[in-house]
């Protein structure tokens, strides 16, 4: 059986961890509070991303990576909206050897000079790369009109701040919100929880510095949105308010967004691709949050049939109102089920799980205390939440070469 438990170091450092019979690895997931939104130049923590696996304190990258390699631990370093994320997985039995080597990453990069130039190079073909990438651009593009700003942002960053990056200010942004307070780190697997508390405390008993709230700079862009480019197809990003992670029924909204596109079974597949092939791709999918709760319907059609295909979508939208059927509530329950316990079989997956939960509502969830939510939800309460649902204003952002010629009303739910 499974035993999560929690500490708390005085430096505002939270610590996680799920000790899970049988399994061999351990998965790390530590994340400090020094996302895109944090960055006064929009771009900082991108370079930050790359610049600190350019080498730590007393070891240069080759020594440090091999470091990592010599032990088998697979780590990644990524940049996020509100944080900065290092991910690792290992064998328990290196966990001890490990940590600080994965730590270093956050706690003492050396932050070469030398390596600025090379940095800014890889993230400024990162966002050359989007033009390739219509699909994904348009998923940029999305986020940038439905959230206020900075949770708008990108986790490329804007090309003018990267390009006028120096050094002295990247060290000052790592100074600054490399920190402890606001910071969760998750260890879940073959260990046990007072010698990771002890490990950790080893690393970090000199580590300071208060977390920055961020505040809101201005508000949002919703409505309608064409990102012209000479593209033969037409991809669509449509985005609307949902429940916080918090909220007593964001799992019936989970049900109804499954049941309206997160499957192959889903109505948008059936309605808008095999019914009237009206396009390649179509989905739906809800990403709870503490805040800025999203649903996000992706579709890739033609230039001829995209004005159709944001008609029906809109209109399968509309129809989720009047309620799901048993057959499609009861399929549903069970690929939620089964996806819960086969992602809760991996120490990867039990990581992230702890640390969403930890961050959106305050508190963890065992693997059980998943599957009791999920068989807690009954047919009539996702109905009766339906049936009072406020879409709110939608957010349409399209890519494609002719301008649609859209009437906003209709995204007005």
């Amino acid at each position: 059986m499974s035993t999560i438990q929690h500490h708390q170091f005085d430096s505002g450092l939270r610590v996680i961890t799920e000790s899970i019979p049988g399994t061999k690895t351990v998965a790390v997931n530590w994340a400090v509070p020094s996302g895109v939104a944090t960055n006064q130049h929009d771009g900082d923590s991108v370079l930050l991303a790359e610049l600190v696996q350019r080498g730590v304190t007393a070891l240069s990258a080759k020594e440090h990576n091999d470091a990592l390699d010599s032990l088998g631990i697979r780590r990644q370093v990524s940049c996020g909206i509100e944080f900065f994320r290092v991910s690792s997985v290992m064998l328990g039995t290196h966990f001890v050897q490990g940590i600080p080597l994965i730590g270093a990453y956050l706690l003492s990069p050396e932050l070469p000079r030398d390596g600025l130039d090379a940095c800014k190079s890889l993230c400024l073909q990162s966002i050359q790369s989007l033009e390739d990438d219509p699909s994904h651009l348009v998923g940029v593009a999305l986020n940038q009109y439905h959230f206020p700003a900075p949770f708008n942002r990108s986790a490329y960053g804007v090309a003018r701040e990267i390009e006028s990056a120096t050094i002295d200010r990247l060290q000052e942004v790592h100074t600054e919100s490399f920190v402890p307070d606001g910071s969760i780190l998750v260890v879940a697997g073959d260990i046990h929880h007072d010698e990771v508390v002890a490990s950790i405390g080893n690393i970090v008993c000199s580590w300071k510095g208060t977390q920055k709230r961020i505040e809101t700079t201005e508000g949002t862009n919703r409505g309608i949105h064409w990102i012209q480019r000479d593209t033969n197809q037409v991809h669509l990003a449509f985005a609307f308010d949902g429940p916080r992670a918090e909220d007593e029924n964001v799992l019936l909204e989970a049900v109804a967004i499954s049941v309206f596109g997160g499957a192959s079974s889903g109505r948008l597949f059936t309605q808008v691709r095999q019914r009237r092939s009206l396009c390649y791709s179509v989905s739906a999918q809800f990403a709870p949050a503490r805040e800025r709760s999203v649903i996000r319907m992706r579709a890739g059609t033609t230039p001829e049939r995209a004005k159709e295909t944001v008609d029906v979508c809109i209109h399968q939208l509309n129809e989720l109102r009047n309620g799901i059927t048993k057959e499609e509530f009861a399929r549903t329950i069970q690929r939620m089920k089964s996806r819960t316990v086969m992602h809760g079989e991996a120490t990867t997956a039990r990581a992230s799980a702890l640390w969403g939960d930890q961050y959106a509502i305050g508190r963890t969830r065992s693997l059980a205390e998943r599957v009791e939510e999920i068989d807690g939800i009954t047919y009539e309460k996702v109905n009766n939440w339906l049936k009072n649902r406020d879409f709110g204003e939608l957010t349409l952002a399209y890519v494609g070469p002719e301008d649609l010629e859209l009437d906003a009303n209709t995204l007005h739910l």
